[in-house]
C-alpha cells in the first residue's frame, strides 16, 4: 500500500492517492473513499453479477471475519486466497474484524485473544489463530488484532487494558508477519484503541504510529452502533481530533462506522480517508431509500415540488424515504427520478413498496442496487467538491436536508 496526500484542504481533510499492488495488477484510487461493505464474503443480497449493474463500485472489498474466519480451512484447501474464493479477485480484499452493523458482545475479550461472532456462535482468535486465519485468506489488506470493547462508560483501567492488549496482539503479529512467505506483500493496519481518554488514545495513536504498520483504523468509541451521534458529542470531536494530531500524514486513517453523507463530511473533515460503505445496508435492512440531494447548489424549489408531486413520497425528509409507508401504495414513479441506477429505471415505489409489504427478497436486491449507488456516489461527489473547495456549501446543504429527520433512525 503507498498513500500520497495530494491537497490539504482549508476547510479541513485532505486528498490523497492510495494505490496497492494486488493480483489484479496495481489498483489505484483516490481518496476519501469507502470500502464495499460485504457480508459473509460478497455484496448483503447480490449476485457478483447484480454487483456489476452497480457505478462506480469501491475497489476495496471490507470482509469481517465474524462470518467467514470458521471457514479458513476450506479457504486454505481451495489455495487461491479470498478473493478467488469469493469471486472478487478484481478487488482488493481487506479483511477486519467486526461487522460495521452489528454489535459487539462486552467482556469477552482478554489478554490472550478477542471474540467474533459469525453463524456459528462465538470464535475465539489469539494472535496465532489469528495469523493463520489471514495466511489462509492472503488479504491485500488486513487489520491487526485489537480489543475495541470500549465506550464511554468504561473506566480508566479498561481503557488501558485496551490499549496494553491491542499493542502486544500487534507486537505479535508483526513479528509472525515478518516470517510469513504468504503475507509479506500484504499491508498491516493498526487499529487505535483508548475509548473517550484523551491520554489513551495519544498513547495508543504514538505507540502503533512507532510500529510497522501502513494504515491506521480507528475504532473502539462504542461497542454496538447505537443510536448515539458521535459527531454530536463534544467530548468525542476533542478526542478525535487528539488522535489525529499523532498519526503520520504519508499513511491513510480509516473509521468503520456507520455514518449519514452529512457525518461523512465532519469525518473527513477531522482526517479520516477511509470509510466503510455499511450504512447504505442498514438503510435497506430497513426498507429505506437513500434520497439525499449532493447537487450543488442543491436542486431548485420548484424542481424540488416537481419531483415531490410526482413521487408523492413526502412520507420521509432528510436523507431517505421509508418505503413501508402506505403513502407508496400508488406512487408510479422511481425513489428518485434522474437517478440512473438500475432499480430506478425499471421499477416503481409503489413496486417496491409492495416487495417489502410481502417480504419478498427481492425488495432488497432492489434497495441494496440503489442505496449502493447512490452512496458511491456521494463519495465521488465528496472528492469533487474538495477539489473545487466547496466542501463547506456541500455541507450547508446536506445539513438543511437532514432537518427534521433524526440521524438515530439508522446509526
Amino acid at each position: 500500500m503507498k498513500y500520497t496526500v495530494e491537497a490539504v484542504l482549508a476547510s479541513g481533510g485532505r486528498l490523497g492517492k492510495l494505490s496497492q499492488t494486488s493480483t489484479a495488477g496495481t489498483i489505484a484510487m483516490e481518496t476519501p473513499m469507502c470500502t464495499l461493505f460485504t457480508k459473509g464474503g460478497s455484496a448483503p443480497h447480490l449476485s457478483a453479477v447484480m454487483l456489476q449493474r452497480i457505478s462506480q463500485v469501491p475497489e476495496v472489498a471490507c470482509m469481517s471475519l465474524g462470518s467467514i474466519a470458521s471457514h479458513h480451512e476450506n479457504v486454505r484447501e481451495f489455495g487461491k486466497g479470498l478473493g478467488e474464493f469469493s469471486a472478487m479477485k478484481d478487488k482488493v480484499i481487506f479483511t477486519t474484524l467486526h461487522d460495521a452493523t452489528a454489535a459487539v458482545a462486552s467482556g469477552k475479550n482478554d489478554k490472550g485473544g478477542v471474540a467474533v461472532w459469525g453463524k456459528g456462535g462465538k470464535m475465539k482468535l489469539d494472535p496465532q489463530l489469528y495469523m493463520k486465519v489471514q495466511e489462509a485468506f492472503r488479504p491485500d489488506w488486513f487489520q491487526a488484532l485489537s480489543d475495541g470493547d470500549t465506550d464511554k462508560t468504561c473506566g480508566k483501567k479498561r481503557l488501558s487494558k485496551a490499549v496494553d492488549r491491542t499493542l502486544d496482539f500487534l507486537d505479535d503479529i508483526v513479528e509472525m508477519k515478518n516470517e510469513s512467505e504468504v503475507l509479506k506483500t500484504s499491508s498491516l493496519i493498526g487499529a487505535i484503541e483508548g475509548g473517550y481518554s484523551v491520554e489513551e488514545r495519544r498513547r495508543s495513536a504514538k505507540e502503533t504510529a512507532a510500529r510497522p504498520v501502513d494504515g491506521f483504523l480507528i475504532e473502539g468509541f462504542e461497542k454496538g452502533h447505537s443510536s448515539v451521534d458521535l459527531f454530536a458529542d463534544e467530548e468525542f470531536m476533542t478526542v478525535l481530533t487528539e488522535t489525529m494530531v499523532h498519526l503520520p500524514d504519508d499513511k491513510p486513517r480509516m473509521m468503520d462506522a456507520v455514518w449519514s453523507p452529512l457525518q461523512v463530511i465532519r469525518a473527513f473533515r477531522l482526517g479520516i480517508d477511509v470509510f466503510s460503505s455499511a450504512y447504505p445496508h442498514t438503510l435497506t435492512e430497513k426498507g429505506f431509500a437513500l434520497t439525499a440531494d449532493y447537487s450543488l447548489p442543491p436542486t431548485s424549489q420548484p424542481a424540488k415540488l416537481e419531483l415531490e408531486g410526482s413521487k408523492e413520497n413526502s412520507a420521509s425528509s432528510g436523507f431517505y424515504v421509508d418505503l413501508n409507508d402506505k403513502r407508496f401504495f400508488e406512487s408510479f414513479s422511481p425513489i428518485l427520478p434522474g437517478c440512473g441506477c438500475y432499480t430506478c429505471a425499471n421499477f416503481t415505489c409503489s413496486y417496491l413498496h409492495h416487495l417489502l409489504n410481502t417480504s419478498e427478497l427481492l425488495a432488497y436486491v432492489l434497495l441494496t442496487i440503489h442505496n449502493f449507488e447512490q452512496y458511491f456516489k456521494f463519495f465521488a461527489r465528496l472528492r469533487e467538491t474538495g477539489r473545487q473547495d466547496k466542501l463547506s456549501e456541500l455541507e450547508q446543504s446536506l445539513a438543511r436536508q437532514e432537518g427534521g429527520q433524526r440521524e438515530d433512525v439508522v446509526r
